[in-house]
């Protein structure tokens, strides 16, 4: 028997709450940004530790940034952009740091149309859908230490197939060092 009232869906907002509070303290000990900011502004080399791609990427084409990676800031707001992809996020007074982008194929209605509808970025090369690094900044230590970035990088891609969509993520740790 009903009592007639509304069953308004909690868990999944519950859920998406919890979801969106943990990713905005990513490797921070507090959900606040940092007031006294490192200065991690700068143009970085990108290195990512090499491995293999997942087996669930078969059929998916996948392309791993090369970078550089270009940060600028102001205050705790982070902007980066690594391979066309512009990544937002938060810079912790404790170095650490989180970034998000979302490729144009998510930002167009889901149309998979990037670049004029061609489906391609950057010479003809599939980009992720999304992506992110979370990490650390580290300054230089001595005199001639450079400051550089280490972390994890996070790319979700997809690709469509008679009318079957396949998904799969590559996770690797990354170092990039300011140039």
């Amino acid at each position: 028997m009903t009592s007639g009232r509304f069953r308004f869906p909690t868990f999944s907002l519950i859920t998406l709450g919890a979801l969106m509070l943990t990713a905005s303290a990513c490797g921070s000990g507090s959900s606040q940004g940092c007031t006294q900011c490192p200065p991690i502004e700068g143009r970085y080399t990108l290195e990512l530790d090499p491995g293999t791609t997942p087996a669930s990427c078969s059929g998916v084409s996948v392309v791993l940034p090369k970078g550089p990676i270009e940060v600028s800031r102001q205050g705790s707001n982070v902007t980066a952009t690594l391979d066309g992809l512009t990544l937002r996020g938060t810079l912790y007074s404790t170095n650490d740091f989180n970034l998000m982008g979302f490729g144009t194929s998510q930002l167009d209605g889901g149309t998979g149309q990037m670049d004029g509808g061609t489906g391609q970025m950057d010479g003809g090369t599939s980009g992720p859908e999304s992506a992110s690094l979370t990490g650390s900044y580290v300054p230089a230590v001595g005199d001639g230490g450079v400051p550089r970035l280490e972390g994890d990088w996070q790319g979700n891609f997809s690709s469509t197939s008679s009318g079957t969509t396949r998904r799969c993520s590559v996770t690797r740790p990354f170092t990039a060092t300011r140039q």
